[in-house]
């Protein structure tokens, strides 16, 4: 299976003017999202083949497509975890809140077991914001399936802001050797309103900004892929990063097991300063301690009503 590669791009701070036209709906097109496929452990063979051909320097590839009003990204890695433990500790829905929140964008996300487990993340813009100033997007697991040598996980809603909508979390793990290789996708679907927010935003703020995918050389320097490919390749690897970090700090026997998870995500996220770089360090870390305790709160509060956004 061939497919093009990105590397993470230079963080987006939304000029204050266009915050809300740009920043959310950037985030909104190129987040949660992910075509459902079949759970065939003989898809390894084309991961691996992809993660072969990276350029990354790391067992990581990532690729991204755009066809109608469908953007798509995707993440193949081998990752250094057996399979038993990585499919374990991957049903929990809570565990997705856990990640989720370690990237950039996501100010909150609260979790609801029951009949409809659901998923509730609120996304914003790259510095501090409360949940409550955040935009909603519900993900209700929809299935959950498991092998012997096989797991696949999917997150989907409906409708997010300005139109959105299919959004689509698809997580597919195999066992490879000693090791696990994870099939990390996203896709969702835009409408009017969303798709010129987001010309807007590529025209604007979004006019250097880089994907990891790369499209040839100029006088030796890397050309990489631009517009809706390298927003959805941005967004795609800091969620896998996040997944990343949240299972290399897993089983540490760490005291703050929370800043320990902050401090992997920034440092795999600043080795791609070109792409993903947004906040320093100590800014990251510190806006992420207090939307946390916002998280917090908003777990323990009784369950939110619904939020029906219209479509365009």
């Amino acid at each position: 299976m061939g497919v093009p590669f990105t590397r993470p791009v230079v963080p987006y701070a939304p000029h204050p003017g266009r915050r809300r036209l740009s920043g959310l709906v950037v985030l909104a097109l190129a987040l949660l999202a992910a075509i459902p496929l079949p759970a065939q452990a003989d898809d390894a063979g084309g991961w691996l083949a992809a993660i072969a051909e990276s350029p990354l320097g790391e067992p990581v590839a990532v690729t991204s497509t755009v066809h109608g009003g469908v953007v798509e990204g995707a993440v193949y890695a081998r990752l250094p975890y057996s399979f038993e433990r990585v499919s374990r500790d991957l049903e929990a829905l809570s565990a997705w809140c856990e990640i989720t929140f370690l990237h950039i964008n996501i100010k909150s996300c609260i979790y609801r077991e029951g009949a409809e487990p659901l998923l509730r993340l609120y996304v914003g813009r790259a510095r501090y914001e409360q949940a409550e100033f955040a935009e909603p997007v519900e993900l209700v697991r929809r299935s959950t399936q498991g092998g012997e040598d096989w797991l696949l996980i999917e997150l989907a809603g409906d409708r997010g802001p300005y139109g959105t909508r299919d959004y689509s979390i698809v997580v597919h793990v195999v066992p490879h050797d000693s090791g696990t290789l994870v099939n990390l996708e996203y896709s969702l679907r835009f409408g009017v309103i969303a798709r010129l927010a987001a010309l807007v935003y590529l025209a604007t703020g979004g006019r250097e900004r880089v994907g990891f995918t790369v499209l040839g050389y100029e006088n030796g320097e890397p050309q990489y892929v631009g517009g809706l490919e390298g927003m959805i390749e941005r967004t795609v690897m800091r969620f896998y990063l996040a997944l990343q970090a949240w299972l290399d700090i897993r089983d540490r026997p760490v005291q703050e097991p929370l800043q320990a998870r902050l401090e992997r995500w920034f440092d795999l996220t600043d080795e791609y300063p070109r792409q993903l770089r947004e906040l320093d360090r100590e800014t990251y870390l510190e806006q992420k301690q207090r939307e946390y305790a916002n998280q917090q709160r908003l777990q323990d509060a009784p369950p939110p009503r619904r939020r029906i956004l219209p479509l365009d």
